[in-house]
């Protein structure tokens, strides 16, 4: 996103401030040890350079920080937003943050930002991306939107939204609007795509798009030529969640059945028989929290979580407190739901449900909290009166990470 700086020297400018030079303001407070070692380089740097005679190699620019210092810079960041602003300061910056993706969980680290579509159709507000630990600055949209309102939106995942356009599935990258096609899928004329689905990031040598059309699933290897097809002719209540769950893939109807997924050495689902210990849930959404895959649904508007217990017979098991993470979903059910560690490193609130809402805004649920719906269509949410079935137009409001961020992980 933003525009790589390739200076050695110079001050990073924006948030960088707030994470190089700036990390004692009164918004957060590093750990002292941490912070002296930032204060001890930053006052080095501002030395008369040393001779050459001495054993002391002296940082000379912001691009000459060493790596361990850098590290300790990295996990202070609040925000995908102070993240890519890191990178994008200098090369050296850029390879540390990126080398630090397989050490930290950038995705329980930060919040994600908050796509807001235009809303309403005529509103003159360009569409953008929200901070949460930032709202005032939102970021603009690079988005096509052009083409993508032409085209019929079946889901998001890892970084992309997902459109059906013309027997063919357009993916793009909600931050840089970069474009991935499949090939032309060809259905029944009496069938539509009502979800669509990445197994794993667009640069995983395992990902695959999952596109269910009536009583189908179809499956396209990212890269490949063709489509596989799968019947779910004793199925017919559609897929409308997918998780990726170590390593194995989840699929969860609008019923709260669960199914696994398997390509080799064949496409197929299966059902996983899984007890229920809490017998009075709407299902929702599959979230996957650290070492657990959560199923977070509803019942007379109150958030209600159960995770999956694999120990011997699978079953869920309610979970009381959600601990030092928070949970984010979108009333929009086609989209991917994510968790947050320690949201008080933000500004947010640990044990609690962020649902965005149709109207672009979000609110914040303590989990067991009575919730009161503030428009229509999460009335239809909290009433279970909302259809996944129903093939979907327009983007609506949804929770989303830069897809930068997974094709680093790869």
């Amino acid at each position: 996103m933003a525009r790589s700086d390739r200076r050695r020297g110079g001050r990073p400018g924006g948030s960088m401030a707030a994470a190089a030079a700036g990390l004692s303001s009164s918004s957060y407070r590093p750990a002292s040890r941490e912070f002296a070692i930032v204060q001890t380089i930053a006052e080095k740097m501002c030395d008369p350079p040393v001779t050459a005679t001495s054993a002391i190699m002296v940082p000379q620019g912001w691009a000459d920080l060493p790596g361990d210092l850098l590290q300790s810079i990295i996990v202070l960041l609040r925000s995908p937003h102070e993240a890519l602003a890191f990178a994008a300061t200098c090369r050296p910056w850029h390879a540390a943050i990126f080398t630090s993706l397989s050490t930290f969980n950038f995705f329980a680290l930060f919040p994600p930002f908050l796509l807001q579509p235009k809303l309403p159709v005529n509103s003159l507000s360009p569409e953008s991306f929200v901070d949460l630990m930032n709202p005032a600055a939102p970021l603009r949209c690079q988005l096509p939107w052009g083409t993508v309102n032409k085209m019929d939106y079946i889901g998001y995942s890892y970084g992309n939204l997902i459109f059906s356009h013309k027997k063919k599935y357009h993916l793009f990258d909600a931050f840089t609007g970069t474009r991935t096609n499949s090939p032309r899928l060809i259905i029944d004329k009496c069938e539509y795509p009502i979800f669509g689905v990445l197994t794993s990031p667009l640069a995983s040598p395992d990902s695959s798009l999952l596109v269910q059309a009536g009583c189908s699933m179809y499956q396209w290897k990212v890269g490949s030529e063709s489509w596989l097809r799968l019947d779910l002719f004793d199925h017919d209540v559609p897929i409308f969640q997918v998780a990726n769950f170590k390593g194995e893939i989840f699929a969860m109807d609008s019923y709260g059945h669960l199914f696994t997924v398997r390509f080799k050495p064949r496409f197929i689902m299966q059902s996983l028989d899984v007890l229920w210990g809490h017998d009075l849930l709407i299902p929702r959404c599959l979230v996957v929290c650290d070492d657990m895959l959560l199923l977070v649904g509803h019942w007379d508007y109150c958030f209600h979580v159960v995770r999956l217990d694999l120990s011997s017979s699978p079953k869920w098991v309610k979970v009381e407190r959600l601990e030092n993470w928070a949970v984010f979903l979108a009333t929009e059910g086609k989209s991917q739901s994510f968790a947050c560690k320690h949201p008080e490193r933000w500004g947010g609130r640990s044990n609690c449900i962020y649902l965005c809402g149709s109207n672009g805004h979000w609110y914040t649920f303590q989990l067991g909290e009575t919730v009161k719906p503030s428009d229509c269509l999460e009335t239809r949410f909290f009433n279970n009166l909302w259809c996944p079935e129903e093939q979907s137009v327009d983007v609506l409001p949804i929770w989303v990470f830069p897809g930068v961020f997974y094709r680093s992980r790869q």
